[in-house]
């Protein structure tokens, strides 16, 4: 992505709410510490970083304010979170694009719509009756919109994803290429005769300030909605079952599954290639580590590792003991 813009170091600092300690440079760009990239700034987040930036091309950095003792030879300042600031000065260099209102003539709108100005909606893309989208909403090439959507304002929809009918996206929601929303969830009655396929009636919903990324599925409800509190973010590569409940502010990485009608509470952190078995509670403020199974109810907020899942120091404890079987059952 091309910077957009180019700034002194003390306007910067004037964003960051810090005093700049050295020349008041221009910037021209972003860099991470290993890139070394000339006349950009970069940021330093441990000691082993200062070395690499004050030999290297950067023209600034910003530091964590811990390493206030170290010997910095180039333009800097200090930030108390380095990861915060990151993601300041990231919007500064690329700000976001301004929505002009756009209906491209490949563009297929059928029956009535509602869309308030201005929107933006790409080129091939599928909006069906009775859809409503709000302002400054982007639609890029290649979405299909079903019939009675609402989605929100703000909201930036990349290329090729698919929305199915009665979905209810809220405000300043993102969600990235490829990505499915509300196909039908995986119910069947098993008889004699095969599986029969019950039809999933309900919708889905994304509450405010959602992130999804590409590739990913959430369900329709069988009977009630699937839902997706508000803030919650979710990696590539997700599956959301029907009728699962996220709460809000939730975190889930890349790979994770949820199965159907699963409760999940707020600030939730759920770690890449995990399962969630269908029908189970977890409860608000729980962290699951990476490659966890989840069978049944956790009970209570902690840190949760394994397969079957169990509290993460019982799990530590238990992998000392595998490592060292031979100790406690006897070598062959």
């Amino acid at each position: 992505m091309a910077c957009k813009t180019k700034m002194k170091l003390s306007e910067i600092a004037k964003v960051l709410n810090t005093d700049i300690i050295g020349d008041d440079v221009y910037i021209y760009n972003v860099a991470a510490i290993d890139a070394n990239l000339e006349n950009s700034i970069t940021f330093v987040g441990k000691k082993g970083h200062v070395d690499i930036f004050n030999k290297g091309d950067f023209s600034a950095a910003v530091i964590l304010e811990s390493l206030k003792g170290e010997h910095i030879e180039k333009p800097h300042v200090f930030v108390p979170d380095i990861r915060w600031a990151l993601k300041v000065v990231i919007d500064l260099f690329y700000p976001d694009e301004k929505v002009t209102h756009s209906i491209s003539d490949k563009a297929v709108i059928v029956g009535n719509i509602e869309i308030d100005k201005p929107v933006y909606i790409g080129e091939f893309v599928v909006v069906d009756d009775g859809a409503k989208i709000g302002g400054n909403t982007k639609i890029e090439r290649g979405c299909v919109i079903g019939k009675n959507v609402i989605i929100g304002k703000n909201c930036h929809i990349y290329p090729n994803v698919t929305i199915y009918d009665d979905v209810v996206i809220g405000n300043n929601v993102i969600i990235h290429s490829g990505t499915v929303i509300g196909s039908d969830g995986f119910g069947y009655v098993n008889t004699s005769k095969g599986h029969l396929k019950i039809k999933q009636v309900g919708s889905v919903i994304i509450e405010d300030n959602v992130e999804i990324g590409a590739n990913c599925t959430v369900d329709r409800g069988t009977l009630s909605n699937t839902v997706i509190g508000e803030g919650t973010k979710i990696d590539n590569l997700v599956q959301i079952g029907h009728n699962v409940k996220i709460g809000k502010h939730c975190i889930f990485v890349s790979q994770v599954a949820v199965g159907g009608s699963s409760n999940i509470g707020d600030f939730v952190i759920v770690g890449g290639q995990s399962g969630i078995a269908d029908h189970v509670n977890i409860p608000s403020g729980t962290i699951i580590a990476s490659r966890a199974g989840i069978p049944s109810n956790i009970k209570k907020p902690g840190i949760y590792s394994g397969s079957p899942v169990m509290e993460h120091k019982k799990w530590l404890r238990t992998q000392v003991i595998l490592k060292n079987i031979e100790k406690y059952i006897g070598k062959e």
